[in-house]
């Protein structure tokens, strides 16, 4: 079992928790999935009981990627009853389909059910408040999640009333006992003040709980996986573990699964010591390695966004790819200083990827133009000559607005560069230094083809 709970995401996973904010890979969709599996839920519930999950707590999926129709409307259902319906009554729609309230079973379409619960409002509030009761009577809270808000339709003008219609919905529902929404966001929307355009958000605001990973928890999650392993992992756990005992039992096991004990989820020098014995204990060989860094620390350090958080995913993306390249063979360990060099430059092409292919084309877009002309950090004004001299913001409005429409353009890019970088910014791809300047960290930096005077270099 490959599940780890870090101490900020045990918040995150508890029932009450209504607004989840993460950065793309930081885990929202795993989360959303793996409160859903009976087996996830059974290792969560045993291995991290301060999670807050019981038997009596009841998971459902009412929007994100990948569900069919019977489950939560599609982009495209939701689209065909927006022009008719209030956001506000489909939402409502779709948690009481998932609360199974007696007069939505048995309808097979959303636009009915949509249209039922519309003119009958009084009586969906009574269905509402009569499963409420019988769900605080038996003791079981219902929670209904909702992931990939972004995907709610193809552009902002178009998502914002939806959104805004179930953050409204999520805080009213706060007034139940038994039922919670839990909704999945990424910090650019939470960020979006349309979106939260209504009474009292503020109160909804105050209860986030934000995914973010600590250097030792990105440690500790490669250590649970590895001693997770059936080929190898109770080796490693000897090794690592040595006599001391993990919190959870005896064995260092919760049900069949091996639990990374307590040490190695917050002592960062025991992270380190196992790491090192990994790794070897600079990031070059000779007396002199020391100068370029320690393998700890130069990993995490590299993978870190303009939002000084780093992706599990990106994470674990380098350390694969450094797996797959063979040290030198008088190199005593099973990791190499280079190998590792290479997962960063890997992680950063996967990671661009990701945000360009993805999410948010337009990046790519704005990046391109700068590909081997910019060295950073460097002043705006050298980024806006390049767009300038490449026509790059025109190009993005016709195409943002044309018949080629780009998913989620830049919500700023009427306010010229400085707004298109304060939107980079959001996204974690550049960072604005104390000095006015522009940064762009390493796992973007290296596969976008920007230059810096003594960083890993970038992909060419």
């Amino acid at each position: 079992m490959f599940t780890y709970v870090p101490p900020s995401h045990v918040k995150a996973v508890r029932p009450d928790a209504v607004i989840v904010e993460g950065i793309r890979g930081s885990g929202k969709s795993f989360w959303w999935a793996a409160l859903c599996s009976p087996e996830h839920r059974a290792f969560v519930m045993r291995a991290f009981p301060e999670a807050g999950l019981s038997d009596t707590t009841r998971t459902s999926q009412g929007f994100g990627a990948g569900l069919g129709l019977p489950l939560a409307p599609s982009k495209d259902v939701l689209a065909a009853l927006v022009p008719t319906f209030n956001p506000r009554m489909i939402w409502r729609t779709v948690v009481g389909t998932h609360l199974e309230l007696a007069d939505l079973v048995g309808m097979r379409d959303w636009e009915a059910r949509v249209a039922w619960v519309s003119s009958n409002t009084e009586a969906f509030d009574r269905l509402l408040a009569d499963r409420d009761a019988d769900l605080t009577a038996s003791g079981t809270t219902h929670v209904v999640m909702f992931d990939a808000l972004d995907r709610l339709a193809d552009d902002w003008p178009a998502i914002r009333p939806l959104a805004r219609a179930l953050f409204q919905l999520a805080l009213d529902l706060r007034a139940l006992r038994s039922v919670r929404l839990k909704l999945f966001v990424r910090p650019d929307m939470r960020e979006d003040r349309e979106v939260f355009l209504f009474p009292d958000a503020s109160k909804l605001l105050a209860t986030k709980v934000d995914l973010t990973w600590r250097r030792a928890d990105l440690y500790a999650l490669l250590y649970q996986c590895i001693g997770s392993t059936p080929a190898h992992g109770g080796y490693f756990a000897r090794t690592a573990c040595g006599p001391r005992r993990s919190l959870f039992d005896d064995d260092g096991r919760a049900g069949d699964a091996w639990v990374v004990p307590a040490h190695l989820r917050t002592d960062e020098g025991e992270q380190r010591r196992v790491f090192h014995a990994i790794a070897g204990p600079t990031m070059a060989s000779g007396p002199s390695g020391h100068k370029r860094g320690f393998p700890y620390t130069w990993l995490p350090n590299h993978l870190l966004d303009g939002r000084d958080e780093v992706s599990p995913r990106s994470f674990m993306a380098a350390l694969r790819y450094a797996c797959a390249i063979l040290p030198p063979s008088d190199w005593p360990y099973a990791l190499d200083f280079r190998g590792i060099e290479a997962g960063v430059r890997e992680a950063s092409r996967i990671r661009v990827e990701e945000i360009t292919r993805e999410d948010y084309p337009w990046v790519n877009d704005l990046m391109l133009p700068l590909k081997g002309r910019l060295t950073v950090p460097c002043h705006e004004s050298e980024i806006a000559q390049i767009w300038s001299e490449n026509q790059t913001l025109a190009h993005l409005r016709d195409r943002s607005f044309g018949p080629t429409l780009v998913k989620l353009p830049p919500r700023r890019l009427d306010d010229g560069p400085p707004g298109v970088l304060a939107d980079l910014a959001d996204l974690g791809v550049v960072l604005r230094l104390l000095d006015g300047r522009i940064q762009v960290p390493d796992v973007y930096r290296i596969a976008f083809g920007l230059g810096r005077k003594g960083g890993v270099r970038p992909l060419r």
